[in-house]
């Protein structure tokens, strides 16, 4: 094996599976990360591996369920559920849109089928009187993302990985267009290569990446008098691509109006396994450490009671939000970076818990047995 010793930059889903995956395959394995792991987006999203219409996205997806359920007995429990998605329509015009979308994930292998406003309303009373019906899409699953993070970095402990937190990566170290460590704070670290999965912080330590930063909002309420059959979210999430589209950096005069302003909003719902729930959603642009998106809980709030106004009386226990590393095309980045060495896994957007853990099984036999990995292709660093 010519690649032996690999440091992997950021302790979030990233940085866990690839370090899973390159350990697990015999490399010596060091993971940086400057906080705590899964303390940032990571652990700061609903956990949702939903279905979309992209047939990419599809693929991955269902590859990171296999690897989500391979795990899934190992010492950290991520409580992986299935539970179906219920996308809903506000009004019938949402409701033939939603017809077209539920035709596209039928011809691309999904289970989909109609559910009319009365046996919906039945299990979900709070509703307003604007709904108009929905489509329940089969082979959707949750996790706890926090605890999918962990599970995938006690695995990659277990393989041998060594896990530095609190440990802040300085710098790519490179000599004649060739990786030559890494610069840390507790000192120089010599490596063979280097997996950058620092998300939203990737600029900080490979400046020319094609990466912007979008800010995402949930709340989190009390408990439910009642038990929600699905994943409920309205048909206002943008598809990946166009997401990837409006989820670009802000100009200079767009800082100067208040550039904060929500690019896509969904009213989404998601119980979860004490009772409680999950409501979101929101991606806003970003400038990642600025005071900013502040209204965001109100507007999430508001476009809650809008769709379900008998929730108006839930109480909400806490709000946070999560940044996230977008590309122009809504896609993930991996493969390598340019000096030899160097790779990337990165870019997830709002998808990282659904794309990670099958991207870095493909990235780490890219790197260990310098594979050419077909899956990778598409999600090459280069292709913009």
């Amino acid at each position: 094996m010519a690649v032996e010793e690999i440091g992997v930059v950021g302790g979030g889903i990233a940085g866990a599976t690839i370090a899973y995956e390159l350990a697990r395959r015999g490399a010596r394995v060091s993971l940086f990360e400057r906080g705590s792991l899964a303390g940032e987006a990571s652990g700061r999203n609903m956990g949702l591996l939903l279905n979309q219409i992209e047939p990419g996205v599809i693929r991955i997806m269902q590859r990171s369920l296999e690897v989500y359920r391979a795990l899934a007995g190992g010492a950290v429990d991520f409580q992986l559920r299935e539970v179906p998605q219920l996308i809903i329509a506000s009004d019938a015009g949402q409701l033939e849109a939603m017809g077209r979308r539920a035709f596209e994930m039928r011809a691309a292998g999904m289970r989909v089928s109609a559910l009319g406003a009365d046996e919906i309303r039945r299990h979900f009373k709070a509703l307003g009187p604007r709904f108009a019906g929905g489509h329940v899409v089969g082979n959707a699953s949750v996790v706890d993302p926090a605890a999918a993070t962990l599970a995938f970095v006690e695995a990659a402990r277990e393989a041998g990985a060594k896990v530095h937190t609190g440990t802040r990566v300085s710098q790519v170290a490179l000599r004649g267009g060739k990786l030559d460590g890494l610069v840390t704070d507790a000192g120089r670290v010599a490596c063979d290569a280097v997996v950058l999965a620092s998300g939203p912080w990737l600029n900080d330590l490979w400046r020319t990446a094609p990466v912007s930063v979008g800010r995402g909002w949930l709340l989190r309420t009390a408990r439910l008098d009642f038990r929600l059959p699905w994943i409920v979210e309205d048909m206002s999430w943008p598809d990946q691509d166009e997401l990837g589209r409006v989820a670009r950096p802000p100009t200079l005069a767009e800082v100067a109006a208040g550039h904060d302003e929500p690019v896509a909003e969904a009213f989404v719902i998601a119980q979860q396994p004490a009772g409680d729930a999950l409501i979101g959603t929101s991606l806003s642009p970003s400038l990642r450490d600025s005071y900013e998106g502040l209204d965001m809980p109100r507007r999430i709030a508001a476009r809650a009671v809008a769709a379900a106004p008998g929730l108006g009386d839930l109480p909400i226990t806490a709000a946070w939000y999560g940044l996230r590393p977008m590309t122009p095309d809504g896609m993930p980045l991996a493969g390598p970076a340019g000096p030899t060495g160097l790779w990337i896994h990165g870019g997830h957007g709002s998808i990282g818990m659904m794309t990670a853990p099958a991207i870095a099984g493909w990235l780490a036999r890219a790197i260990v047995d310098g594979e050419e990995v077909a899956e990778l292709a598409d999600l090459r660093v280069g292709r913009f």
